[in-house]
C-alpha cells in the first residue's frame, strides 16, 4: 500500500515548511519491522530488512522471480540510496551494529516523539512524554537487553 502523509495537517506551519524543505520531491520507503526483531536492538538487522523489503518491493512491481536481472538495479538502488540512521554508532567496545536504540541522540528522541506537537501549550506535560518514553526506549528496552545478552537472551 502507498501512504501519502499531508505534512501541512501534521505539523505546525515552520515545521512544515523546513519538513517541505528537506524532503523536496524524495521517494521513501518506510521499513515495517515486527516488534520482536526490533526489540532485538540491533540496528544492522533493521538495515537488512530494509534492504530485504526494497528487493521485494522490485520483484513484486515487475511481476520477477527472484534473482532475475534486477540485480543490477537492486545493487543501483541499494549504492544510491539515501539512508536516514537515527542513531550514531556507539564506542566499539559497546556497539553491535549501526543505528543502535542507545546511539539516538536525545535531541532526535524529542522530535521523535513529538510531545511538542501535539502539547503544544504545556510544555511540562510535552517534557514528561519524552521522559516516558525514553525511559521505555533506553533503559526498559535497549539497556535490559543490552545488559541481558541481547539476541537470544
Amino acid at each position: 500500500p502507498q501512504f501519502v502523509l499531508n505534512i501541512d495537517k501534521l505539523f505546525p506551519t515552520k515545521m512544515a515548511a523546513q519538513l517541505k524543505a528537506a524532503v523536496g520531491k524524495s521517494l521513501w520507503q518506510a521499513v515495517h519491522i515486527p516488534t520482536t526483531v526490533s526489540r532485538t536492538c540491533d540496528g544492522g538487522t533493521t538495515s537488512r530488512w530494509s534492504a530485504m523489503q526494497i528487493g521485494m518491493s522490485f520483484i513484486g512491481a515487475y511481476k520477477m522471480c527472484a534473482g532475475e536481472a534486477a540485480v543490477a538495479d537492486l545493487a543501483f538502488a541499494a549504492k544510491h540510496a539515501g539512508v536516514i540512521q537515527m542513531a550514531d554508532i556507539l564506542p566499539a567496545r559497546r556497539a553491535r551494529g549501526p543505528n543502535e536504540p542507545g546511539g539516538i541522540k536525545f535531541g532526535h528522541f524529542c522530535d521523535m516523539v513529538q510531545s511538542d506537537r501535539k502539547y503544544p501549550n504545556d510544555p511540562v506535560r510535552s517534557s514528561l512524554e519524552i521522559v516516558a518514553a525514553g525511559t521505555m526506549l533506553f533503559d526498559q528496552i535497549w539497556l535490559g537487553s543490552y545488559m541481558s545478552g541481547g539476541v537470544g537472551f
